[in-house]
């Protein structure tokens, strides 16, 4: 039984104005028959209708797991959508003649806007934040028009803002994600220049292009991620989240509120979910990075959670590494948790303090950074032979290996096969939800593996531990009018699952992948979410990224995790 959460309510106005205001590469998805439209055209990532492209560099998925059935949109409270307004939105920021603006001046024959967003092929969760349509604009042009259009639509929907940038209606939004499924919905943005009279100094350029879909399925659970916050006078580390579709964030843990914390320790650093999502494990700096365990419900925030013993928890506080869980190994007499501290992966069951360590037997590297596997039959690490700080993975070579769990003995090592090329850094993995992939960040060579530019994310089968060959995804790229966003080169980063896979009415099964990037422009780290889909024959495809406009644009944000956490929703009034 989950604990009753109380909404964290918001004025809209501390959001700004978002309704129609300012504010890839793709490797395809499998054509569908009967939905017109459905896929993107091979890897280029351009075209509109027509069947999906190659499925990116990897095989099919791997035997073994369960997913989730989707139920189905709920319609019982909006009506379904057969067209678009055909009156315009003309957004106050744009004066009132656009339309007739654009229609009625000739068009010029270059500068058309780069449509940063939504990437072409990216595909949005059902419950996802309203599309934010971004544009980079030709230099001088400071009025746009954004249109959105739907095969079998009478009309498309046309959008003038004086900004480049718009977001799309909640209530249309909410009859389009449910109306609309796997189907292409084209994009189409064009600039023109006014001068401070109002008059056009240049015309209507030519339309720029890009498309998305809409899953049949929604994306489960809460991201919690690290963020800087406000605490202690300062701007501190601190863990902050949201649920998917909320137009908001919300501190979910400052250092401040962690009870049992020393005095010297005012960072919040790396994190996990506990498998009831009461709680989170993390490191504690920003002197020491040990590691400690706090609740995070309304009313208990940064309180031990009462099933820690003192034992365990004095084991814990002086050890360091990332926290990892499994639910196969969460009731009291078996409530595990495994870090690493210097190199040697423990175990604590935290309902009784018992302590010890998992052979690893065959590998004499150092271990960090592991994963358990939700069945809790196993665990992928990070074997390196250099030196931790911290407990984290500093630099490399390094690879990935996994192990039996076997009640707390572990056993052989063995390097995972599209995970363990000697020629690269591979580290941070990630078990899918239902253990058949793992999710890592990769860097040719032996480099650095904090925050490293050349980083870049992946995808392998763990197919029993045989592994298979691994998918660079296309969400490491920004939109392909982008030239200057090349990746490597963007800090693609951190990955982690949504907490469940679901099965849509389309037979796919749909998982959702987080991870945070610089594609921005800017110093600062933000968040996005791409699709993973297995298809009726096991084949892997997946899709652009989606950046989460809801998120602080001024913050560094990482290392997220994306669990079933038990924080508040956030409710925009």
């Amino acid at each position: 039984m989950r604990a009753r959460t109380i909404p964290i309510r918001l004025s809209l106005a501390l959001l700004g104005s978002i309704i129609f205001s300012t504010c890839a590469k793709v490797n395809g998805l499998p054509a569908q028959a009967g939905a017109a439209g459905t896929g993107v055209a091979g890897q280029s990532g351009q075209g509109g209708q027509g069947g999906g492209g190659p499925a990116g560099r990897g095989g099919g998925g791997a035997a073994g797991g369960t997913a989730t059935h989707d139920a189905g949109a709920d319609a019982s409270t909006v009506g379904p959508l057969t067209d678009f307004p055909a009156a315009p939105f003309i957004d106050p920021s744009a004066p009132a003649n656009a339309p007739a603006l654009f229609d009625g001046t000739p068009p010029r024959t270059a500068g058309a806007p780069c449509i940063a967003s939504p990437a072409a092929g990216a595909l949005m969760p059902r419950n996802w934040l309203r599309p934010r349509f971004e544009l980079a604009a030709a230099a001088g042009d400071n009025l746009f028009e954004i249109d959105v259009t739907v095969a079998g639509f009478a009309h498309p929907l046309r959008i003038f803002t004086g900004q480049p940038n718009a977001v799309l209606d909640g209530p249309l939004w909410d009859r389009l994600r449910k109306s609309i499924n796997n189907q292409t919905i084209g994009v189409t943005a064009r600039g023109l220049a006014l001068d401070a009279s109002g008059a056009v100094q240049a015309g209507p350029s030519p339309a720029a292009t890009s498309n998305f879909l809409i899953a049949p399925v929604d994306a489960p659970g809460k991201i919690v991620y690290w963020a800087l916050a406000d605490d202690m006078g300062t701007k501190v580390g601190s863990l902050k989240g949201f649920g998917i579709g909320e137009e908001s964030v919300q501190n979910v843990l400052v250092p401040s509120q962690v009870g049992n914390r020393a005095s010297n320790e005012t960072c919040i650093g790396c994190h996990a979910a506990t498998p009831d999502g009461y709680g989170v494990g993390f490191s504690m700096g920003a002197q020491t990075y040990f590691d400690d365990l706090a609740d995070i419900r309304s009313g208990t925030v940064g309180t031990a959670p009462p099933y820690v013993s003192p034992a365990a928890m004095a084991t814990m506080r002086a050890l360091h590494g990332i926290p990892t869980f499994s639910a196969a190994h969460w009731t009291d007499g078996d409530r595990i948790m495994v870090t690493n501290d210097t190199g040697t992966l423990h175990w604590i069951e935290l309902s009784g303090g018992a302590t010890g360590t998992l052979a690893r037997t065959g590998d004499a590297n150092h271990a960090t950074l592991a994963t358990f596997s939700h069945d809790g039959a196993k665990l992928v690490y990070v074997s390196t032979p250099t030196t931790l700080i911290d407990g984290r993975l500093d630099t490399g070579p390094a690879d990935l290996m996994w192990i039996p769990y076997a009640n707390r003995a572990g056993g052989a090592a063995t390097p995972l096969p599209g995970a363990s090329d000697p020629n690269a850094t591979e580290y941070y993995p990630a078990f899918s939800p239902d253990d058949k992939l793992v999710a890592f960040t990769r860097v040719a060579g032996s480099g650095s593996a904090y925050s490293n530019p050349a980083a870049e994310i992946y995808v392998v089968p763990f197919n029993g531990g045989a592994g298979g060959k691994a998918i660079r995804l296309g969400a490491n790229d920004a939109a392909a009018c982008q030239p200057g966003l090349a990746s490597p080169g963007l800090t693609n980063d951190w990955p982690k699952w949504s907490p469940r896979a679901v099965v849509g009415g389309d037979g796919r099964t749909y998982y959702w992948l987080t991870f945070s990037s610089k594609r921005l422009g800017t110093a600062n780290a933000q968040l996005y979410v791409a699709g993973i889909i297995i298809d009726e024959t096991g084949q892997i495809w997946n899709t652009p990224a989606l950046y989460l406009w809801n998120q602080p644009a001024a913050d560094g944000n990482h290392t997220p995790s994306w669990d079933d956490f038990a924080i508040p929703p956030i409710v925009v009034n």
